[in-house]
């Protein structure tokens, strides 16, 4: 939203999103007159979703004539805004209940608020032609939206910040530490192909610090570095510098750090599932989810190529993510639909 929203107010909308205050360092607004509400939750993972949609949902309806909710949790609520006379838009970013993360309980009710979206939105977004092609198949149709990507603005290498790597000698990865992103089989294919540049992983733990232990365990001493969660400056600069992006997920709904590598220029090394095939297309390098043999291969022909091979597939790339997903095309469709659904 933080990219979508300013370019919805440009084109005639009041927009206020509802925040949960711990994730929101802006306070009661954010650039370009968009309204910033910050909305008690219970902080769990497993409640957090849905406590906070719940308390939001009716109140949206007072302000507003069309009510946004993102996911298949918040889709539950998604009969709230008809009922008080609005109608609503429910854009689903992934079929959330195939997630590792979440135990039986969690999974129905994320199925159950997939199965209410499509029965209660008056207006369902799909972010990839794979999950429009699911609402298709459960009798619904669903405008395929997908996530936008900014221009990357690169910034110089500053090695006081990163005084382990060196630029353009590492792959990065950069997404939440969670099992379906298959950072185990990138762990264990960097052990086996012994390269000699690093493969940087940069997120934090999404509720699952059991999971992160268990990776810090088996990779690879100094292969492989941890540099926790990094935003602004330092981010772009792991963006600016990385040899390529890697990311061997085994579920997406559509990689929005994915589009952001390939923005910066860096080469797709990907695994091989639908969402991923749909940004990177044929840019780069793909290999078979979980199979460590493959990309123990493919992260040895990165390591090999020649920087002109490697600027050559970046600049595909970049080409790519910014003529097919810019977030000026999402946001002209996402006023379309609220002006419909408005009227």
């Amino acid at each position: 939203m933080a990219a979508l929203a300013p370019r919805l107010v440009a084109r005639g909308a009041h927009v206020t999103v509802y925040c949960r205050a711990r994730y929101n360092p802006h306070g009661n607004c954010y650039r370009e007159g968009v309204r910033l509400a910050d909305v008690p939750t219970v902080y769990d993972r497993s409640a957090e979703a849905f406590v906070h949609t719940g308390i939001c949902a009716p109140r949206a309806c007072i302000r507003h004539d069309v009510v946004h909710l993102h996911a298949c949790g918040p889709g539950l609520f998604s009969g709230v805004p008809g009922a008080l006379g609005r109608r609503s838009v429910v854009t689903l970013h992934g079929r959330d209940w195939t997630r590792d993360k979440w135990g039986p309980m969690a999974r129905s009710v994320l199925r159950l608020g997939a199965a209410v979206s499509l029965r209660a939105a008056d207006a369902l977004v799909a972010v990839s032609e794979e999950l429009a092609q699911w609402c298709r198949e459960q009798g619904r149709e669903a405008t395929r939206l997908p996530n936008g990507v900014e221009p990357h603005q690169p910034v110089d290498w500053d090695p006081r910040i990163f005084p382990m790597l060196r630029p353009g000698n590492y792959l990065l990865f950069l997404g939440r530490l969670v099992p379906e992103k298959g950072l185990d089989t990138l762990v264990a294919a960097v052990a086996r192909a012994q390269l000699e540049l690093p493969v940087v992983i940069t997120g934090g733990s999404a509720y699952t610090p059991g999971f992160v232990a268990h990776l810090r365990k088996i990779a690879p001493e100094e292969r492989v570095i941890f540099t926790g969660p990094q935003f602004g400056l330092e981010k772009r600069m792991l963006l600016t510098h990385a040899r390529a992006f890697v990311l061997p997920s085994r579920v997406e709904g559509l990689p929005v750090a994915l589009l952001e590598g390939m923005a910066a220029g860096l080469p797709p090394v990907v695994s091989d599932i639908a969402p991923n095939v749909e940004v990177a297309g044929d840019v780069g390098w793909r290999a078979p989810v979980g199979d460590v043999e493959a990309w123990t291969r493919v992260l040895r022909e990165v390591a090999a190529a020649s920087p002109s091979a490697l600027e050559g597939i970046g600049a595909a790339g970049r080409q790519r993510a910014l003529s097919r997903f810019g977030w000026d095309h999402v946001a002209d469709r996402t006023m379309a639909i609220y002006e419909a659904l408005a009227r």
